[in-house]
């Protein structure tokens, strides 16, 4: 039957939701098959989606079709093929169904990095309003003084808590996420889940979390606030709930307020927060079961009980973004920008600016800038990523042009890893002109050792910049501390520290720009950032970066809107250069 060999190749689609990777299903190479990312594969899976919408298929039909073939694929088990495809199908059939999507332009969003057409990419087309205040002249700050006055700030990323942690469990299971008593029988002892957590993919038991929270804040209790940028639920996409998801973020708020019961805490939403995982509906979408209501009047609870003002209700309840003065001259923006993700379902109808927060952000800006605040942005999803829709990357990417002056800090996570993302001046494209900070993640999964930040912040004088002056990223070695057991707290300690990492005089655009353009020359400094970006993890670092990987992290490095391939062009054209001239010396 056409339609089954068709629910087929669409599986690789509805299971890309899993790990956010198109069509590549993490698991073991020598046990199950998996799908290469292709265009054409792509196309196929939604036309075979929506064909069993056409001809009347129900949601249930849909679903047995998906994990009978998934099953008998050895792609997973049934409990992961049903439960994914129980949970996107509702949306993918409202969006079908009111016509919100073109299907010719849906691979083209999920796999915008691999340059998939589009069948009418004019229907996708948005942009806001830019701003009708004129930009005023743009005043180069000199470095504050080393004497300045400066605040400590805390950041969180990523803890990722699995609730079903389990000691001894199967850490080498071939499901997306393992170390649970549901993760199948332990066949040797090194498949063994750790009592610390295991580096495989796992996340987080409550002990470690809590001991991480502890050591912060006898080690760094004068921090001014915390920033904390999503995604506290755990990756078992196919079975999380709007209860669980809600336990989890109160749990987690009343560990850091039992610690740190005085210290201002400002929180972001993840994609992994909402249920179903990555799915945020506009605030248009009404329906209760399909709408994203639930989780934004949660936030607002939660987020008022622990210590933001209930002025932020309003836009949390409205879209899950909000703003608030964080002192006198600062002012904190934290966006949704899960509204941006490829992943999120909504993201591929012809939504214009949801929940208008680029609009919103836009007022904002022009508010701070008369009130002559500085702002720093927070969020989960960092605009330019790939997995970030490319026109609300531009959209954003105007914002900070025309804001660069009051927007002097912007922090992220959700990759993972230790990164800068660079901001360029849209008239002059060799000018950079803002940072985004990007922290890696407190969860290991997947081969990543726990960490957070702690940034020294230029602040509290009538003066100040608020920009960031240095930060330092904290770690713990799991297999260290899992050896050590349960009767041994795990040790943290500091990685690094920026400035005197990388050998820079401060961490503004320009200098940061200047680090990028010596990594382009110097192997042995990139290898340093690599090792950083990934934390030291021993597993990663062995294997080493070739030169398609040295190329991505760079590349990433640079881009604030994927759509805009040019400086990662150079750095292809530029790299390339270098290998052709040793061939030739080699020879």
């Amino acid at each position: 039957m056409r339609f089954f060999s068709l629910t087929i190749v669409a599986l690789s689609c509805v299971f890309s939701t899993i790990q956010g990777l198109p069509f590549k299903p993490v698991v073991k190479s020598n046990e199950r098959r998996s799908f290469l990312p292709t265009c054409s594969l792509c196309n196929l899976a939604v036309r075979g989606i929506f064909q069993s919408f056409d001809i009347g298929l129900t949601n249930e039909d849909i679903v047995d079709n998906i994990a009978l073939t998934c099953i008998s694929l050895n792609l997973y088990d049934e409990e992961i093929c049903r439960g994914v495809a129980t949970d996107a199908i509702p949306t993918v059939r409202y969006i079908h169904n009111n016509s919100l999507v073109d299907p010719g332009n849906i691979c083209g969003i999920l796999m915008q990095e691999a340059n998939c057409a589009f069948s009418d990419r004019d229907k996708l087309e948005w942009s806001i309003a830019p701003s009708s205040i004129p930009k005023p002249e743009i005043v180069q700050l000199d470095s504050p003084l080393s004497d300045a006055s400066t605040i400590k700030v805390l950041h969180l990323a990523d803890p990722h808590w699995d609730p079903e942690y389990m000691e001894g469990s199967n850490a080498n299971c071939g499901k997306p996420l393992c170390c649970r008593a549901s993760s199948g029988l332990v066949t040797t002892t090194e498949d063994e889940a750790g009592y610390w957590g295991d580096y495989r993919k796992c996340d987080m038991p409550w002990r470690t979390l809590e001991n991480a929270v502890k050591h912060m804040s006898k080690h760094h209790s004068d921090v001014a606030y915390i920033i904390w940028t999503g995604d506290l639920v755990p990756h078992d996409n196919w079975s999380t709930s709007r209860e669980e998801n809600m336990l989890i973020h109160e749990s987690l708020l009343n560990l850091v307020k039992k610690y740190f019961p005085d210290t201002p805490i400002y929180p972001t939403l993840g994609n992994h927060d909402a249920h179903p995982t990555n799915t945020f509906a506009p605030p248009e979408i009404t329906d209760q079961e399909l709408g994203a209501e639930w989780l934004y009047q949660d936030a607002a609870r939660l987020w008022t009980k622990f210590g933001l003002p209930d002025e932020v209700s309003d836009t949390v309840r409205h879209g899950g973004y909000y703003t608030t003065l964080v002192r006198p001259g600062l002012r904190m923006v934290s966006l949704n920008t899960n509204y941006c993700y490829t992943f999120n379902w909504w993201t591929l109808s012809s939504a214009k600016d949801p929940a208008s927060i680029l609009s919103w952000l836009t007022k904002t800006l022009e508010d701070a800038e008369a009130a002559h605040e500085k702002v720093h942005i927070i969020a989960h999803i960092p605009p330019g990523n790939e997995d970030c829709w490319a026109i609300y990357s531009r959209e954003f990417e105007r914002i900070i042009n025309r804001f660069e002056s009051t927007v002097v800090a912007q922090f992220y996570g959700h990759t993972h890893n230790e990164e800068f993302k660079l901001f360029y001046d849209n008239a002059n494209a060799t000018r950079p002109i803002n940072v985004a900070f990007i922290a890696g993640s407190m969860t290991s999964f997947t081969d990543l050792s726990p960490s957070y930040r702690v940034y020294t912040i230029d602040g509290e004088r009538p003066d100040s910049s608020w920009r960031v002056l240095d930060y330092s990223t904290w770690m713990m070695n799991l297999t260290s501390a899992n050896l050590r057991g349960p009767t041994h707290l795990p040790e943290w300690f500091e990685l690094y520290q920026a400035k005197k990492e990388y050998a820079l005089t401060d961490l503004s655009p320009k200098t940061v720009d200047g680090f990028f353009t010596r990594m382009l020359d110097d192997d042995a400094l990139f290898q340093l950032y690599f090792k950083n970006y990934h934390k030291a993890a021993d597993k990663i670092i062995s294997k080493g970066c070739d030169e398609k990987c040295r190329k991505k992290i760079l590349c990433r490095l640079i881009t604030s809107n994927i759509a805009e391939r040019e400086r990662c062009n150079q750095i292809d054209r530029k790299l390339s250069k270098e290998k052709d001239s040793l061939d030739t010396i080699a020879l």
